[in-house]
């Protein structure tokens, strides 16, 4: 194979397995936007700000807005895994809370 073959099979398979590529397009056309992964889901149903903490905590640099505002599969895989931890962190650490989050 040629290098120009290599690279132009890269290109393709980015194209098709890549984040929001062809592979993820078909599946949300044939399923009508049925089929989604639990993580994305969550993701978007967290709050700006709060997607915002998680990047701040995770140690992720840059617009924060920009960033918290991106699909889950849109992250790199690294930053996700960081995300990932900080959340274990916090629910580990704020399921502990109780008289602060009381209405008195």
């Amino acid at each position: 194979m040629t290098t120009a073959t290599q690279s132009t099979a890269d290109i393709a398979k980015a194209r098709l397995f890549g984040a929001g590529g062809l592979r993820d397009e078909y599946t949300h056309i044939a399923t009508r936007g049925r089929m989604s992964d639990s993580e994305s889901v969550e993701w978007r149903a967290l709050d700006l700000g709060h997607r915002m903490s998680m990047l701040l905590l995770a140690g992720v640099d840059g617009d924060l807005v920009a960033l918290a505002d991106r699909d889950w599969r849109e992250l790199p895989a690294t930053e996700r895994d960081a995300i990932k931890r900080e959340v274990r962190a916090a629910k580990a650490a704020f399921s502990r809370l109780v008289a602060l989050s009381g209405r008195w």
